[in-house]
Order: C-alpha cells, then sequence, then structure tokens
C-alpha cells in the first residue's frame, strides 16, 4: 500500500516485502536504510504498509519493526534498546534521546514517534499507525535530507536529490527507465521499484524467531499491487474531506503530493482515520525539510587567520554560494576603521596604516544572506598585525658590500 514521494513530485507504489533506499557520498555508503511493507490482508495484491525500517550508519545497524503482537521493537546490532519511557519507574521527561557516535535516536512518550538523527544532514522520522480497518500497527516514515547535500548524494527510491524529478527512476544498474509523467504506475513498479528489492544477504533488520529475509525475497516475486482503486458513496466524501482536496477538484494530477498520497491510503485501506494520519505525517515532513534549510555556505578556501603588514593593501574574498539563490547580500558586521566590503561580492579591502601597533589581531566579521528565504550565516577571519620587514633591504647591502670589497681585491 504504501507510496514514497520521489524528490516531493510524484509518488512510487512500493512492491510488498523489502525495498532499499540508500544515501550515498562520495564512494562508500554513510547512510544506507531499509524499509519492509507486508501486506494488511490475504491476497498476492492486498494494500500493504510499512511494518519495519532498518538502517547502517557507520559501523551500527538500528532495526525498528512492529511485532507479531503489534509492538514497537527497536533493536541496535540485533540487541534491543530500552528507552526510559518504556520503564515502569516515573519520568517527567516527554522525549528520550540516546546517543551513539554517528547518531542519536528519540522516542516520544506520548505518541512512541521515534525520530533517527545524523550529524551528516540525514532525518528519519517514525511514526506508528494503528489501522482499525486491519487491526494492526504499521509504520509511517519521513525522511529528510539537509539541502548542503543536494545534487546526486543519494541512489534508490528515494531518487537523486538534485532538484529534476526527470532523473529520479534509475534502477539498481544506474539505468534510467523514464520519468513519472511517461510511465504507468505498473511500469515504475516493475521497471524501477522491483530492482530495488533487498537481496538477503544484504539485509539490516532484526528477525523473530521463524522469520529470515529469504522469505520476504521470495515474496517481492509473487505480490501484484493494487495500482488504482475507485472510492465511491460515503467514503469519497469523507476522504477528500480528510485530506483537504475540495469537491470540484476532479483532475487528481492538480492535486498535492500531500493530497494524492493521502487520498491513496484511504483508498487501499479503507481506513479515514489512517489516511488522515498520513497526511499529517506529511506535513510534518515538509516541515522538517523547510527546518533543515541551509544558510549560505562561505569559499573553503577562507583561512581563519591571515597575517598582514603594515602599509599593506589587505584583500580577502567572502564568496558564498547559497542553494536556493544566486544573489547573495554581504554585510560588514565587525573590521577595522577605513575597511569596504561590496555587498554584492563579498569583496573586502582595506588599507593597514603604517602607524599600526604590531601584533595587533582585529576580527573580521562578514555575514551572507541569502534573497529567497534569507537565511544567514557569517565567517570571520582574524588578521595579525605584524611589522613590515626590512629584511630584503638588508640582504641587498650586505650584497653590495660583498661586490665593492671583491672589486677593490681585483684592483689590486
Amino acid at each position: 500500500m504504501k507510496e514514497v514521494i520521489v524528490d516531493s513530485t510524484e509518488k512510487v507504489t512500493l512492491p510488498s516485502s523489502q525495498q532499499s533506499i540508500s544515501f550515498n557520498t562520495n564512494i562508500s555508503f554513510q547512510f544506507e536504510s531499509q524499509i519492509r511493507t507486508t501486506p494488511l490482508g490475504s491476497g498476492v495484491n492486498s494494500a500493504t504498509a510499512i511494518k519495519a525500517f532498518a538502517a547502517k550508519i557507520g559501523s551500527l545497524k538500528i532495526s525498528i519493526t512492529v511485532s507479531r503482537r503489534n509492538q514497537l521493537l527497536v533493536h541496535l546490532n540485533d540487541e534491543e534498546l530500552t528507552f526510559e519511557s518504556d520503564l515502569d519507574t516515573p519520568t517527567q521527561l516527554d522525549i528520550t534521546t540516546l546517543r551513539f557516535e554517528d547518531f542519536s535516536i528519540s522516542k516520544n512518550r506520548t505518541n512512541n514517534q521515534i525520530t533517527l538523527s545524523t550529524p551528516i544532514g540525514v532525518s528519519v522520522q517514525i511514526s506508528p499507525i494503528f489501522v482499525t480497518t486491519s487491526s494492526t500497527l504499521v509504520l509511517n516514515i519521513a525522511a529528510a535530507i539537509s539541502g548542503e547535500l543536494k545534487g546526486n548524494w543519494t541512489l534508490g527510491l528515494i531518487g537523486s536529490y538534485d532538484g529534476n524529478p526527470l532523473n529520479d527512476l534509475r534502477d539498481s544498474s544506474g539505468i534510467l527507465v523514464g520519468t513519472v509523467d511517461a510511465l504507468s504506475l505498473q511500469e515504475i513498479h516493475e521497471l524501477y521499484g522491483m530492482t530495488w528489492a533487498i537481496n538477503p544477504v544484504r539485509s539490516l533488520f532484526y528477525y523473530e524467531s521463524g522469520d529470515n529475509a529469504t522469505f520476504y525475497s521470495s515474496q517481492n516475486q509473487n505480490y501484484r499491487p493494487a495500482f488504482h482503486v475507485d472510492i465511491t458513496g460515503p467514503l469519497e466524501f469523507s476522504a477528500r474531506e480528510a485530506c483537504g482536496i475540495p469537491l470540484n477538484a476532479t483532475d487528481s494530477l492538480l492535486w498535492s503530493p500531500i493530497q494524492r498520497t493521502c487520498y491513496y491510503d484511504i483508498s487501499v485501506t479503507g481506513d479515514v482515520d489512517f489516511g488522515r494520519v498520513s497526511r499529517e505525517a506529511a506535513e510534518q515532513q515538509v516541515e522538517q525539510r523547510e527546518a533543515m534549510r541551509n544558510p549560505p555556505k562561505f569559499s573553503s578556501a577562507l583561512s581563519l587567520t591571515r597575517s598582514v603588514r603594515v602599509g599593506e593593501q589587505v584583500g580577502i574574498s567572502f564568496q558564498a554560494t547559497s542553494e536556493f539563490s544566486l544573489n547573495i547580500i554581504y554585510k560588514l558586521i565587525h573590521g577595522p576603521n577605513g575597511a569596504t566590503l561590496n555587498e554584492a561580492t563579498g569583496d573586502f579591502e582595506w588599507k593597514v596604516p603604517k602607524k599600526m601597533e604590531t601584533t595587533s589581531k582585529i576580527p573580521v566579521q562578514v555575514s551572507a544572506q541569502d534573497t529567497a528565504y534569507n537565511l544567514m550565516s557569517a565567517y570571520e577571519v582574524l588578521l595579525e598585525v605584524q611589522q613590515k620587514s626590512n629584511a630584503p633591504i638588508l640582504t641587498s647591502t650586505v650584497f653590495l658590500l660583498a661586490l665593492a670589497f671583491a672589486s677593490r681585491m681585483m684592483l689590486q
């Protein structure tokens, strides 16, 4: 049943059992994640929902699964993790956080929502939802990636994350199978989604007794998803109300991705509350993505300190780039008297006074603000003033004296 929004523009129906989503920087995986979907009912074409999430971060493997008894289990390297909020002892904390070297994991004791955060800019929110029509617990997964990593940093079902939805549908061998506009849902499922099915030997999940990765791999071959389900009667009105879709909005292509996801969830489950919660989770994901927007980033060529000499004309380029805007406004927050800054280019200029006290340390701080979201960052360079060197003059004098001495010797 579950759908994944690719590049925040379109949806791809996942097949049954397990699928892989990977995050890649440079050559090796810094973050690799997987999801497991299982049918909500009987039959080879019933709706499926996410029942497990797993990730490998560095050397650690985290697995979050819904057990046979509808309990949410968290395992770290196959050892069960216990949060303080899970214990019978009283606590005033609404959120309990466990921190590890490469990530942190938090659990909200009110709604059991789990958040996985990494310093590399990847955040995953796992929300347990109870589907009343099938009396089962499922997971809603919302992932957000820092905009600083935008541009050919990801692969798998999440797409390339470069702002171009036309190149998202690459199969596991890297071949672009088409676009969401040119392919049917069934073609996307067969040509794209199925290629990312997890190899059992690469599974990151924790398995209960009697369960194994090979079983889910075989289920991939048998499952046939329902690509379209019509809603009629009173459920149609309830679905539109829950998803925020006006009755006169008959063209689903004009609906937002969140509305389409919500409507699809209701159509395949018949559970309006599930669709409503799905919509709320998707809206939280959008908010999470916005919160991860990065301010302009200053050039890595900038140093933290710079030596300058008395009388020197100092020039520093405080150039920064933004993923949202080509235009950046620069401001001189702190600097020496007489210094100037070009607010359009970030070029800093200053003539060090001849009577400047040597060994002085002068901070120069410049801010950069994008014109799209007004996000701001700052950078500081410490100028260390030194006395103008006379070494070259002394060397020349010694050389001339030596030359004159040699000339006299020759004349004698």
